[in-house]
């Protein structure tokens, strides 16, 4: 009677495993269409993209429990929906943990950087000037030749500008542009510069929406014109309030907290349709590009989301060709929060070294990478 009890247990286990892998698979299956589904066409089919990190975990788990099982055939499941998604897995989590980085300075490199600097502590009283300090500090330590800060802040009268010119001096910059996106208070400006060793030979601010632009800059590097563009597309909206709100889910402190969180869920879905229109205005923007490319900044959406793909196109992305990890750079909420992205044309740029470096002194994580231009593009 106990072997027949025991037997029973064990169908009905396998059985219950076998309907979880299915809905991990389908699961997966979902966060893929939502890569390549304008979030207006199906109503919330884009929450998932901010799942995919874990529906890929939960159908590697179920490969591997199935390996080690007398149901072996039974991986096939999620081996089979994870070869058709493999593109995701290097964008999600980076691999290269035995790959090396040069970071060395050949004539042919240039070393950018892309940070969201969160207005250089101006959303940080009374501790403005610390996170200024510290920031500049971070910067001249990592002596990038192109740099590229979204919700960048300045002063509206030229006198009191000291960011720009402390960081030029700090840097060793020849050149920088600065694009308005809007306002903060009476006498401050947020938007995104850029600044630069070598000319800027051209510069344009497209806008994509309200208050939400794609800045483009041409600049000669030794010869070679490389368009950079840096965009902050438009992000969720949510509060200090929300933020916590999700803290209290994930920490699951309390009923009260879920209960709130489904309010704003309305926020992300209309965050995700404007992001939307953005970056296929970006995109096409992107699409006009006779030079070598690098499209960086903070898209407020993870890898393989719609915005991501959209914007991505046939373009290499940094942190897949050499990131490690989850590659966090949003450093709130929770550790899976890739929304900054260095992407670039390999037509005539290879990439030799990328990190992600952690910073208090703003809520995103700076990107750092080393490309060489390889010969003349045509």
């Amino acid at each position: 009677m106990p072997s027949r009890f025991t037997s029973i247990l064990g169908t009905l286990f396998r059985h219950t495993m076998l309907l979880c892998n299915i809905a991990a698979v389908g699961w997966l299956v979902l966060c893929y269409f939502s890569s390549i589904t304008h979030p207006s066409e199906i109503k919330y089919i884009a929450l998932f993209s901010l799942t995919t990190p874990f529906a890929l975990l939960a159908n590697f788990v179920f490969v591997f429990i199935w390996l080690f099982s007398s149901r072996k055939l039974h991986s096939i499941l999620s081996l089979a929906v994870l070869v058709f998604c493999w593109e995701m897995i290097p964008a999600v989590f980076g691999i290269h943990y035995f790959s090396k980085n040069d970071w060395s300075k050949k004539e042919n490199t240039f070393k950018l950087m892309a940070w969201n600097v969160h207005a250089m502590g101006t959303f940080n009283p009374p501790h403005e000037k610390e996170y200024a300090k510290g920031i500049i500090e971070l910067i001249k330590e990592e002596s990038p030749d192109i740099l590229c800060l979204p919700e960048f802040a300045m002063n509206e009268n030229p006198k009191k500008r000291v960011y720009p010119d402390l960081i030029m001096k700090e840097g060793g910059y020849t050149a920088y542009k600065f694009n308005m996106d809007n306002g903060f208070g009476p006498n401050i400006w947020i938007g995104t510069a850029i600044f630069s060793r070598y000319p800027i030979v051209n510069y344009t601010a497209h806008q994509l929406s309200p208050y939400i632009y794609l800045v483009e800059t041409d600049i000669d590097i030794k010869g070679t014109i490389v368009r950079v563009g840096v965009v902050h597309l438009q992000s969720f909206g949510l509060s200090d309030e929300d933020k916590a709100v999700i803290e209290g889910v994930k920490q699951d402190q309390d009923r009260e907290s879920l209960a709130k969180s489904k309010s704003f869920i309305w926020k992300f879905n209309d965050a995700y349709e404007r992001r939307a229109q953005e970056a296929e205005k970006a995109r096409a923007i992107i699409n006009q590009s006779p030079y070598p490319l690098i499209v960086c900044g903070d898209f407020n959406d993870l890898p393989f989301s719609y915005t991501y793909t959209t914007v991505k196109g046939d373009m290499k992305d940094a942190f897949a060709e050499k990131g490690r990890g989850f590659g966090r750079t949003y450093n709130q909420i929770i550790p899976t929060l890739r929304i900054d992205h260095i992407l670039y044309k390999e037509n005539a740029l290879q990439i030799n070294a990328f990190k992600t470096v952690f910073s208090k002194f703003s809520d995103h994580s700076p990107l750092v990478a080393n490309f060489e231009i390889n010969g003349k593009p045509k």
